[in-house]
């Protein structure tokens, strides 16, 4: 099934409604795809599936769901590759040095980046959110975020809950915007692995972190 198609029937069956909010040009959100080109991440261990594809799917779901609720969108990256930044040979570094670049100019109300996780022991399994340690709006974010997902997934078919928590990553700790890193789920679990392939889960989960999106923001709205 096309995204697209994945996209209208989720919001068509949902028992959420997607609250339309001002188009406003100040409330922009970032979409970060974690990895990408010869950075693939990490693997799907049955079905070798990329982290960097999967990071791309959801990330473009949750795009479109986030401008269909009215706020500017804006990716670090559209499709499968790394960035080149001006003096630094580190691959990996100048592709994290650009995505840096691509937050502060935005001036984002909030950046999401999405990944996906592995761990030795399978049993392991559900999303969890990271925050930096010295911003207490992105720690903010993160419990919001994380409060959601566990109602919306990791508490459905038995699933575990998690603590949100803290990470030293350049792409939360870049710039004074409320950053946070979601682990959607481990591609070293069988049952997280078979979700995350599946383009109905990626539209579900792409839903549930619009959600969260949405009710930080609107909070801090509020205040």
């Amino acid at each position: 099934m096309l995204l697209s198609a994945v996209f209208v029937a989720l919001a068509l069956t949902s028992p959420f409604i997607i609250a339309a909010v001002s188009n406003d040009e100040r409330t922009v959100v970032v979409v970060d795809a974690g990895h990408g080109g010869a950075d693939g991440g990490v693997t799907g261990a049955r079905t070798g599936a990329k982290e960097s594809d999967l990071n791309l799917r959801v990330a473009k779901l949750l795009g479109e769901y986030l401008k269909s609720g009215g706020y500017k969108v804006v990716y670090t990256r559209h499709n499968d590759t790394m960035h080149t930044y001006a003096g630094v040979s580190n691959r990996k570094r100048a592709d994290m040095f650009k995505r840096g670049d691509i937050i502060n100019a935005a001036k984002p109300a909030a950046m999401v980046s999405v990944h996906m996780n592995f761990y030795s022991a399978s049993s392991r399994r559900g999303a969890q959110v990271f925050f930096d340690r010295k911003s207490d709006r992105g720690r903010e974010f993160a419990n919001v975020m994380q409060d959601v997902i566990n109602s919306e997934l990791n508490s459905v078919g038995g699933g575990r809950k998690y603590t949100a928590l803290s990470a030293e990553k350049y792409l939360l700790s870049c710039s004074p915007y409320p950053s946070i890193i979601v682990e959607c789920g481990f591609l070293s679990n069988p049952i997280d692995e078979a979700n995350l392939v599946r383009a109905d889960y990626q539209a579900k989960l792409a839903y549930t972190l619009y959600l969260g999106v949405v009710q930080f923001l609107s909070d801090n709205a509020a205040a």
